[in-house]
């Protein structure tokens, strides 16, 4: 079985180690695989490293920002669609020795993916990764809306992948009638995830780490709120921000630690490649986040034995088992949170339980082995099956 994957990200964030972690899952079940990219960035080097081939061509995407007027988000549309009719030519001249019998567009923001599998009479299936538009947006909307946009991909793919059950049921009706599969996503392999669980550690002080990107969506400024609650009243925490954001939303969450003299409570660590160094020092994670539709960081906790303690918001309590793997607050809700931070901190045998139950349902639900075995099965079930529709035509390059 020969795969192209369509992937819209550069750069080393969850979708990208995702995709790493099922390429390398099949590769080692002896599939081809090739990855076209937008463009180059650190992704690169990996695939390299990896072996894997790659290639490098343009393609537009179909989102824009919210906030955008309904004509200029059909204006993005229409001059998206042209150039993408220029730019599948080029794609499918790279991929025509590589001959794929299925394009994984790895991401909603695009549509590329299907116009290339039409062009070179390839399957095509779609993996939904983030809520777009709706209750839980994280700030895009489909150019051409949603009803038009669904409507395209029930036509342009044999299945769709989710990766959560809260994402199915947000895009439920639209994509009724459509095959869907929800598969989680793996973070690391099972032998690994056996490595790394450990103990939720018995120090002082209390200390907790936020990972990820800071921006509205993801809330950081929630956690240092709640923080500055539990400093001011007498409760020794601490807090590990790991990740970067763009220049304004950095130098927002810089100025409310200077602000309210924070610097010995906060630690902004920037980008952290050693997480299991970071889990060590950390009793819990906090995930604030007011939308996510998987919550990779979450799993990477789980897998390291650390509770979660997360907005009740996304997929956030599809992930975590309020009282049994971590606790759910109310997203957005800095008092509520700071109590169940004090909840965790006044009952270190169930944190440490917590912890315990984390490593396991890790272990059982998003190892890369299970997710690469769904994934490898959906790939072949759509061969067998061979039922996609197109508003293309096909034809072999």
């Amino acid at each position: 079985m020969k795969i192209a994957f369509v992937h819209q990200d550069h750069c080393l964030y969850g979708a990208s180690r995702s995709l790493l972690a099922m390429i390398e899952y099949l590769v080692g079940r002896g599939h081809s695989c090739m990855v076209l990219l937008p463009r180059t960035g650190p992704l690169v080097a990996e695939l390299e490293a990896h072996g894997i081939r790659y290639a490098i061509t343009p393609w537009r995407g179909w989102m824009s920002p919210e906030g955008f007027s309904r004509p200029r988000r059909l204006a993005s549309a229409a001059k998206g669609l042209l150039l993408n009719l220029i730019y599948v030519q080029r794609a499918a001249k790279l991929c025509r020795s590589f001959a794929p019998d299925i394009v994984h567009t790895n991401s909603s923001r695009t549509a590329f993916g299907s116009m290339l599998a039409s062009r070179l009479g390839a399957q095509h299936t779609w993996h939904f990764r983030e809520f777009l538009g709706g209750k839980y947006t994280v700030g895009g909307e489909f150019s051409l809306g949603r009803a038009m946009s669904m409507a395209w991909v029930r036509s342009c793919s044999s299945a769709v992948v989710l990766v959560s059950e809260a994402l199915k049921t947000e895009l439920a009706k639209s994509l009724s009638g459509k095959q869907s599969y929800v598969v989680h996503n793996g973070v690391m392999p099972l032998q690994r995830m056996l490595q790394v669980a450990s103990p939720v550690p018995d120090s002082k002080p209390f200390t907790l780490a936020l990972v990820g990107r800071f921006d509205r969506w993801k809330q950081p400024m929630v956690a240092l709120e709640a923080v500055k609650l539990l400093r001011d009243e007498g409760k020794n925490v601490r807090l590990l921000m790991a990740g970067t954001g763009l220049k304004e939303d950095t130098l927002e969450v810089r100025n409310y630690i200077a602000t309210h003299g924070l610097s010995d409570r906060v630690e902004m660590l920037g980008f952290v490649k050693d997480m299991a160094a970071l889990y060590g020092r950390s009793h819990a994670l906090l995930m604030c986040s007011r939308g996510d539709a998987f919550g990779r960081v979450i799993a990477e906790a789980m897998a390291h034995g650390r509770p979660v303690i997360g907005a009740d918001a996304g997929a956030t309590p599809e992930l975590v088992q309020d009282g049994v793997n971590g606790v759910l607050y109310r997203s957005g809700d800095t008092r509520d949170l700071a109590e169940k931070i004090c909840r965790l901190m006044a009952q270190p045998n169930l944190l440490r339980e917590m912890g315990q139950n984390a490593a396991r349902i890790a272990q059982q639900r998003f190892s890369n082995e299970k997710y690469g075995e769904a994934m490898e099965r959906i790939f072949l079930d759509v061969l067998n099956n061979r039922k996609s529709r197109c508003l293309f035509p096909n034809r072999r390059t």
